[in-house]
């Protein structure tokens, strides 16, 4: 029983001490990009040692990269969400945890980034040239405004951006100002004489 309690309690004790490192990596992410943070500066804001840190992680991008994958396996986004649905709760979770939102939106991290537009764009389309520039664009786009949302210090609620992101997406502001688009019409004769 006592050999029971011993491996219950290290195994408490490892689990503290990942999330103590992955803390002070998402803490050391709001002053610096990943490349720039050393496993020294780790392990003096995690109080730890270096032999500690590397017995669970061969680097910080070993690091960062777990941290990612239990963000990913932790999203759990009802399927029967609408793509707006599903981006209020996704703004939910970084909302929650804004030291993790650096790593997905200032720092760029690719897999949260991928994750974030399975979530969104859950249903494959048929694939043709307007629909792939047109998911590169709203990705893109989407990306800079969390990049912004995130910089600002997320003053707008995950409900509000929501709301922001969708007045966006349907170029509400901005649809008025079809009416002087010459290249369009240019376009449509074009069609016309072919």
């Amino acid at each position: 029983m006592d050999g029971q309690m011993v491996g219950v309690r290290n195994n408490r004790r490892a689990k503290y001490t990942q999330q103590i490192i992955k803390e002070a990596v998402l803490s050391l992410l709001q002053e610096k990009p990943v490349e720039a943070i050393t496993v020294t500066e780790v392990c003096e804001l995690a109080d730890i040692n270096r032999t500690t840190f590397y017995r669970y992680y061969k680097d910080i991008p070993d690091c960062e990269e777990q941290i990612e994958t239990e963000f990913i396996d932790s999203l759990n986004i009802p399927e029967e969400f609408t793509p707006f649905q599903s981006l209020e709760a996704l703004l939910s979770l970084f909302y929650e945890n804004p030291k993790l939102s650096n790593l997905a939106f200032v720092e760029g991290k690719t897999r949260l980034l991928e994750k974030m537009h399975q979530v969104l764009a859950p249903k494959p389309r048929p694939e043709n040239s307007v629909n792939s520039y047109q998911g590169i664009y709203v990705m893109a786009g989407l990306q800079n405004v969390l990049k912004s949302w995130v910089k600002q210090g997320m003053k707008e609620s995950p409900h509000e951006l929501t709301c922001i992101i969708e007045r966006l997406l349907f170029a509400e502001d901005i649809r008025p100002m079809k009416k002087y688009s010459d290249y369009q019409k240019y376009l449509d004769r074009s069609e016309l004489d072919s």
